[in-house]
């Protein structure tokens, strides 16, 4: 399955990026296959908000070890403030997601909250 990580880099980290310029791709590339996954790509955007995002392919059983290597290991180097791992999809699979949204709300599997609280 793909995942979209994405985060904002520390002040440490720009200042290493600006005092020692590199490609970190490769290493992205060797954390994720650390713990079974493939990077599908990195990217950066610094522009303040979110820094950076990487689409990575992780197997279904191993996305709680990006969750712990996310908040350990990335975010403990202190080049890394913050970071999200979401799932994601191309638009032709999620189809069967909508449809199965479809049968859930025709037989009203979930209501929306009342302003009666009811």
């Amino acid at each position: 399955m793909f995942w979209v990580s994405y985060g904002k880099v520390s002040q440490d980290g720009i200042k290493g990026m600006i005092s020692n310029p590199q490609n970190r791709e490769e290493a992205v590339g060797k954390l994720l296959e650390a713990y079974g996954g493939k990077l599908v790509s990195y990217h950066l955007l610094l522009n303040g908000d979110i820094d950076f995002f990487i689409v990575s392919d992780i197997p279904d059983d191993k996305i709680a070890d990006v969750a712990l290597v996310n908040a350990m290991l990335v975010r403990g180097s202190g080049a890394i403030e913050s970071i999200a791992t979401v799932p994601a999809m191309r638009a032709k699979d999620a189809v069967p997601q909508m449809q199965k949204a479809q049968e859930m709300a025709s037989a009203m599997v979930y209501e929306a909250p009342t302003k009666s609280g009811s």
